[in-house]
C-alpha cells in the first residue's frame, strides 16, 4: 500500500516538473521571475541607443518539490536563501 502511494506521489511530482519545464524562459529566474529590462543608454553628446540589462543568472542544482532539479536562478535569490541547494 505504501509503495503504491509513493509511486503515485512520484508520478505527480514528475508531471509537475514536466509542466514547469515547458514554461521556462531563456533569461528568467525560476524563483522570483526576474527578467531582462530594456532602456536607453544616453551619451554625453545625447546620442541614444537601446540597451538590455540581463539578470545575473546561475545554473544551480536545487531541491524543488522534493526532487533534485537543475534550475536557473538569479544570484539575489541564492543570497536571500530562497533556493535550497541539493547535496
Amino acid at each position: 500500500m505504501r509503495s503504491l502511494v509513493l509511486r503515485q506521489f512520484e508520478q505527480e511530482i514528475q508531471a509537475q516538473i514536466k509542466t514547469e519545464a515547458g514554461r521556462k524562459m531563456a533569461l528568467k529566474c525560476e524563483f522570483c521571475g526576474k527578467a531582462p529590462h530594456f532602456g536607453n543608454v544616453i551619451s554625453h553628446a545625447n546620442n541614444t541607443r537601446r540597451r538590455r540589462w540581463n539578470p545575473n543568472l546561475k545554473r544551480v542544482r536545487a531541491v524543488v518539490a522534493g526532487v533534485r532539479k537543475q534550475v536557473r536562478v538569479c544570484t539575489a535569490c541564492i543570497r536571500a536563501g530562497k533556493v535550497q541547494k541539493a547535496a
